[in-house]
């Protein structure tokens, strides 16, 4: 289970460089406009994006970075332990 308890519906990216939380309000708003977002949630001290989507597939990575990126963020697989 992830940062925020992840359930189906559910993915939980890294983002190295969220600091502080003028950059979670960055990202959440950015990657709410992402097709099939639901909500976002972030944590720059676990330096993680939680992102719940509709229907049965989650947001493409490209779509989430093509909005991050312009802001100086990159979205980054978790990888599980």
């Amino acid at each position: 289970m992830g940062l925020f308890g992840l359930s189906r519906g559910s993915v939980e990216y890294r983002v190295p460089a969220m600091n502080c939380g003028h950059c979670e309000a960055k990202i959440t708003g950015a990657v709410r406009g992402v097709a099939g977002v639901k909500k976002a949630r972030a944590s720059a001290p676990e330096k993680r994006l939680v992102l719940e989507y509709r229907g049965d597939t989650a947001p493409d990575l490209a779509a989430v970075n093509a909005v991050l990126k312009p802001l100086g963020f990159e979205a980054q697989p978790v990888q599980e332990q």
